[in-house]
């Protein structure tokens, strides 16, 4: 029995569910890291993505070679143990964790709704690689269709949630000073504006977008209606704060423990800061400090215990859309993949009917010109009428095999 054309699909990688944070650091590849080692793959002749958040950290591939030794490699020179943080999909289960990435259901929110644009980034760093062959671009297309549907046709679609959103509600219940508090933001990314997008929906007073690119938080916090400053001012700002989100992408600690405990030292009331970076851009050692409760991602995790274990209807609606998805995307490949085996047919059996018909026209010295064209004819709609009806059938099959996983409840 032929093998599913799913199993050309492989994938690797650490998240929240298989490590901590302070593992999850580690392995993150800056923007030229991941362009320099996409141009590798690329220049290999291989077909690959890399799938980057504040969560996970995954490698998407097809073919016959294999990128786990270079992932365990990369793992052991940063100190991470490869035994017990990264694993493996291969095949329908790398299908499947994608579509499930993508859909919100392996997320530390559950449906949360980050995740499928950064999917969709996913996917087009790697056309602009040239790494996307026609499988990766099938996968992530399929992931990024069935995010949609499952958003669309069921309740985790409904009240939309994302990290930054939870992260602003966890900040806000752990203040002591509720009325018309000042909240400052480090960066000016995407994160930036997720935590602008929900502090919009609540009453807060003052919001200051701080960026080392002044002009980016200047944009930012005019599409948003907040002020915006230069890092020079961070640390006068930081003594009259009462929220601080540091969305920032740095390779290291930004913030420093002393520079912290100087800008809480005269507080009445607390500090409280959403170190939503990975690698973590404020040093642990600030943790504990007087007048300062500091959260990082892995206690958003622990704080909005999502509910992704348990059973729902919305949860058992995503998933029958997800294997409905992995039938539809099946029944393309195996008809891509039977695309030239008929095309190659169809050559074949014109080719036998101009033989027949050169064979037969060698013994009809008398025929005219006119007459040989109409033997040549007759052979050709011979081979058509007997092969068209077959490779219809076959394909009208592989239509209503796809169709049936559309439709299946």
């Amino acid at each position: 029995m032929p093998s599913s054309p799913l199993h050309v699909f492989h994938a690797i990688g650490v998240s929240h569910r298989t490590a901590p944070l302070m593992v999850r650091e580690q392995l993150v590849l800056t923007p030229a890291e991941t362009a320099a080692w996409l141009d590798q793959q690329r220049a290999a002749g291989r077909s690959t993505a890399i799938l980057s958040t504040c969560n996970r950290f995954e490698v998407y591939w097809t073919g016959g070679y294999d990128i786990e030794p270079w992932f365990v490699e990369l793992a052991r020179d940063r100190s991470v143990e490869p035994a017990t943080a990264v694993a493996r999909w291969d095949g329908v289960a790398c299908v499947r964790h994608l579509y499930q990435v993508a859909a919100g259901l392996d997320s530390q929110i559950l449906g949360e709704t980050e995740i499928l644009g950064q999917v969709r980034r996913a996917h087009q760093v790697a056309v602009e690689a040239g790494t996307n062959d026609r499988e990766v671009d099938a996968l992530f297309s399929g992931a990024i269709a069935a995010g949609r549907r499952i958003r669309r046709d069921t309740r985790l679609g409904k009240h939309p949630a994302s990290v930054s959103s939870a992260a602003v509600d966890v900040a806000l219940a752990a203040m002591t000073q509720r009325d018309s508090p000042t909240v400052v933001i480090l960066g000016a990314g995407e994160v930036a504006a997720g935590v602008l997008r929900a502090l919009a929906d609540r009453r807060v007073g003052r919001v200051v977008l701080v960026n080392r690119r002044p002009e980016r938080a200047a944009a930012l916090a005019e599409k948003w209606a907040v002020e915006s400053g230069p890092w020079a001012e961070l640390s006068s700002l930081l003594p009259s704060a009462d929220l601080l989100f540091v969305t920032t992408g740095a390779k290291h600690a930004l913030l420093r423990s002393e520079e912290l405990a100087a800008a809480t030292a005269r507080r009445e009331s607390d500090l409280v800061v959403l170190d939503l970076a990975v690698p973590r851009n404020v040093e642990p050692a600030a943790r504990g400090q007087p007048r300062l409760r500091l959260f990082d991602l892995d206690d958003l995790q622990e704080l909005c215990c999502p509910a992704a274990g348990h059973p729902s209807i919305a949860i058992a609606q995503a998933q029958q859309i997800i294997e409905n998805e992995l039938k539809r995307l099946e029944a393309r490949l195996e008809a891509r993949a039977a695309a030239p085996g008929l095309a190659q047919l169809h050559q074949l059996g014109q080719q036998l009917a101009r033989e027949e018909a050169d064979h037969a026209l060698a013994g009809l010295d008398r025929l005219s010109d006119e007459e040989r064209q109409v033997v040549r004819d007759l052979t050709q709609r011979v081979v058509r009428r007997v092969l068209y009806p077959v490779s219809r059938s076959l394909r009208e099959a592989l239509s209503a095999h796809s169709e049936g996983a559309r439709w299946t409840a």
